[in-house]
Formats: C-alpha cells, structure tokens, sequence
C-alpha cells in the first residue's frame, strides 16, 4: 500500500508541474503545411500592395498613310493645271485604263503657236509602279512620250522624266507634266468656299501629323531631322506645283489636292529606303563545333 500510494503522489506532483511549464513557457511555432496561410499577429496593420511598375513605353509607331482610293478618278474627265487637255480613266474588270488622252503643246516648226495631239483612238493600259510619293502610281508606256500618273483624291499629277516630248507626225511638242485636276472654270464661288473649308481642315490635319511624326522620332535625330526638312520643303513643292493652275489664287483647289495627299508623301520622304540587297549586311554565320 504505502508502494502504491508513493507511486501515485509522484504521478499527480509530475503531471502538475508539466501543466505549470507549460503554461509558463513561451508559446512554441506551429509547424505550417506548405501552401497554408499564415495569419498576420493581432494588433498588426497590413498595408496595401504595391503596385507593379509600368512597363516604359516604346517609341510610337508614326501615322499611318492615307492612300487615295483608284476609284476617285474613275469617270471625271480631268485637265491639266485645269486648263488644257484631257484624261478621263475606266475600269476593265480589275485594272485601270485611259480611255480618253489629249495632250496640249507647241509647234515644233513654228514657236509660239498651239497644238494638240488626241491619243485617244484605243484605250491605253496602265502599268502599276511602285510609290515614290506614296500614293499609288501607274505608268502609261506610251512610244512617244512615256509618263507616270500618281493618284490623288479626284485628280492626278503628270510626272515625266527628261522635259518635253515631241510628236513629230503631228508637228507638236508637248509636256504633260503637272496637275490634271477640275476644269478651273467648273469652279464657282461656292465651291471656292466648300475648297476652302476642306483646304483648313487639311492643313490642321497635316499639323497635327507633323506633331505625330516628331513624337515617333523619339530620340532618332537623324529622322527628326529629316520630318523637319520635308516640312520645311512642303510650302515650296506646293508652289511650285500649283502656280500654274487656273485661277488658282481665287479657289485653292490645286493647294487642297496636294495637301490631302500629304500623308502619304510624308512617309515615302521621310522613311529611309532599304538598302539594296548587296549592301545589307550579310547574315553571322554560327562557327562550326569542332569534333
């Protein structure tokens, strides 16, 4: 008995102290399962995350080109500097055609006196070129006097390389070059006004792509540079077109054809070239592992 009872006594002294160990130690980590969620302590305040950093932004793409439709020229018999001449276009199937071509010019014997030469027997074809000027062009491989045509909205400009040419069977000296647009005398007072609400809205629209053309630039100077000639030479290429279109100081018509037709000419300008295909830089070839 008196075995038993000392074996008692010391159980409940044992499990006694462990209970007060117990609740005098610090309170041990629980172990955490993985993935499990670990309660921020009472009393604590959790602030906001932080927001992830903005990627920086890369340079702007410039503005796309507009590229007058084909289309705006289909039917309208069109003359040059709006005075003289004629092209009239049409449609076989998909391609373009002239069906109508008067060419207005000098007598090659006697100078001063006025001619014309009508090559408009057959409809003529039409060749796609590529785009120097960033409208579409075509080029009319005529035998005599070869040209190109880029279309603009509702007219086109006549581009002839090397000057006049001559029509020695019918004695005339012509050069196509230039604006074929409007007749100047279809052209009254109200549509000068209709020419000039156009002609503003044209030439705020071509600031505001200047302005968008810069942006792109970034920090490129040599194509800052360029944007900023070609707006500088834009003034001049424009007088020189259209001073001699018909009563041209009295409805602007010439000046708003050419500046709608800005943004595609821009980007052609502007744009450098690619270079041939021998002068790129020929590709690293990987040097080979020896065995």
């Amino acid at each position: 008995m008196t075995f038993r009872f000392q074996r008692v006594t010391a159980l409940r002294f044992y499990f006694a102290l462990s209970g007060a160990t117990l609740l005098a130690a610090p309170a041990l980590a629980q172990m955490q399962l993985p993935g499990a969620f670990t309660p921020a302590p009472a009393g604590t305040v959790v602030g906001p995350a932080k927001a992830a950093k903005p990627k920086k932004a890369g340079p702007r793409k410039p503005p796309p080109a507009k590229v007058p439709s084909d289309d705006t020229v289909i039917g309208r018999p069109l003359m040059q500097n709006g005075a003289f001449g004629v092209i009239e276009f049409a449609r076989a199937g998909k391609d373009l055609q002239v069906i109508k071509l008067k060419l207005r010019g000098d007598l090659i014997s006697r100078v001063g006196d006025r001619c014309e030469v009508d090559l408009s027997a057959e409809p003529i074809a039409l060749t796609a070129a590529d785009k120097p000027a960033g409208v579409t062009r075509y080029n009319l491989d005529l035998p005599a006097c070869p040209f190109a045509v880029d279309i603009f909205n509702g007219a086109v400009k006549v581009v002839r390389e090397g000057g006049a040419c001559e029509f020695k069977a019918a004695d005339c000296r012509v050069d196509p070059s230039g604006l074929w647009g409007q007749p100047a005398n279809e052209i009254g007072p109200k549509r000068a006004k209709e020419i000039e609400k156009e002609r503003n809205h044209a030439e705020h629209a071509m600031r505001e792509q200047f302005k968008d053309w810069i942006r792109s630039a970034g920090k490129d100077r040599a194509l800052v540079t360029r944007i900023a000639h070609e707006q500088a030479a834009f003034s001049s290429r424009r007088e020189e077109l259209c001073r001699s279109y018909q009563r041209e100081t009295e409805h602007g018509y010439c000046a708003l054809i050419y500046t709608e037709a800005r943004s595609s000419a821009i980007a052609a300008r502007i744009l450098p070239p690619a270079p041939p295909e021998d002068e790129r830089p020929a590709a690293k070839k990987k040097p080979s592992r020896g065995r």
